[in-house]
């Protein structure tokens, strides 16, 4: 195992050691004991079924962002690869972004680098729909942010700037081949050459995606992206309801909106699907914005967090080992640009 792998990995445990420790710092473990027996399955196996329903949505607009690869693939092929890279996301941080294309490509006949593209494209929708839910959360309860995460509620501006900025940029790349070629000499202008040359990579790579687009997928691609997160949305609005009588499903549909936005940066985190992130993030949420006790609040993280990456893990890791994918055989795809 390469040495960076291991530096990863020790990075990855650390953050989540040390977010699992502040979680569940001074809480009294009886009390959590007892909040957690009190838990509603069908509000844990609604909450599964709309996050499987999210992965199923995404997989139907994988198949847009996919045309200029092949013009039609399995829908079904599509749902798997998703399920199977998010399973292996909560196993071992971003391994997924390999996994999905690998299985692609392996079941559809694929170039794996024309499949990753597509990916990376794909977390850009998804960036600037996380970045536009959390500035709803933002204004919706700024006191109970600026008090109890400072140092997101200090984004918000940077944010504003930042998704603004990026959607004009990624509409100009969209519609001009010249202003990617601008960005990319600018890569090279402003960082030293050991930094530029990755940049520029993943620039072309995205942008190689990006320029694959037809103007007839944009529709499909943008109400997909609207699928997916309403699909989110009402997975953790059912969720809010996994301990009845905790005043957990007082917070309504707008504070179920906050926590997802809360557990979406904090699954952007290197962590083994937001293993120790999630249950910080949502377990100080509820303690600070909506008054809810140390106790409950941290069995809801705890339990919320448990049942999805249960479902997701072991679904997607027994449709990769169907399709006879593995991560080391992903990661020879990617050195080799495999098709």
């Amino acid at each position: 195992m390469q040495l960076k792998n291991i530096l990863k990995y020790f990075l990855a445990f650390i953050i989540t050691a040390g977010a699992l420790y502040l979680a569940f710092r001074g809480q009294d473990f009886d009390a959590i004991g007892r909040e957690l027996s009190r838990t509603s399955i069908w509000a844990l196996v609604l909450s599964a079924l709309f996050q499987i329903l999210a992965h199923f949505v995404r997989g139907w607009r994988w198949q847009f962002l996919l045309r200029p690869v092949k013009e039609k693939t399995g829908l079904f092929t599509a749902f798997k690869a998703v399920m199977a890279g998010y399973a292996m996301n909560n196993v071992i941080p971003r391994s997924g972004e390999l996994i999905r294309p690998a299985m692609a490509s392996v079941e559809e006949k694929m170039p794996f680098a024309g499949t990753l593209a597509t990916i990376i494209v794909e977390r850009i929708f998804d960036v600037i729909a996380l970045g536009l839910l959390f500035v709803f959360s933002f204004f919706s309860y700024e006191k109970e942010f600026q008090s109890a995460f400072p140092d997101l509620a200090g984004a918000k501006l940077p944010l504003l700037i930042i998704i603004s900025a990026g959607l004009i940029v990624f509409v100009a790349i969209f519609i001009s081949k010249g202003i990617s070629r601008f960005f990319l000499g600018l890569i090279h202008k402003i960082f030293p050459k050991k930094l530029a040359d990755p940049l520029a990579r993943a620039f072309e790579t995205f942008t190689s995606g990006l320029h694959g687009l037809k103007r007839d997928t944009a529709l499909p691609i943008i109400l997909g992206t609207v699928g997916v997160w309403a699909c989110y949305t009402a997975s953790t609005f059912c969720g809010i309801y996994a301990i009845p009588g905790s005043g957990i499903e007082a917070i309504g549909l707008k504070g179920a909106i906050v926590l997802l936005a809360l557990a979406g940066i904090a699954i952007t985190i290197p962590t083994p699907g937001g293993t120790g992130t999630y249950h910080y993030f949502i377990s100080q949420a509820l303690i600070l914005f909506f008054g809810i006790s140390p106790s409950t609040a941290v069995a809801f993280a705890t339990v919320t967090h448990a049942s999805n990456y249960i479902v997701i893990t072991v679904i997607g890791l027994f449709f990769m080992f169907s399709a006879g994918v593995s991560l080391k055989t992903a990661k020879k795809k990617e050195e080799g640009g495999g098709a």
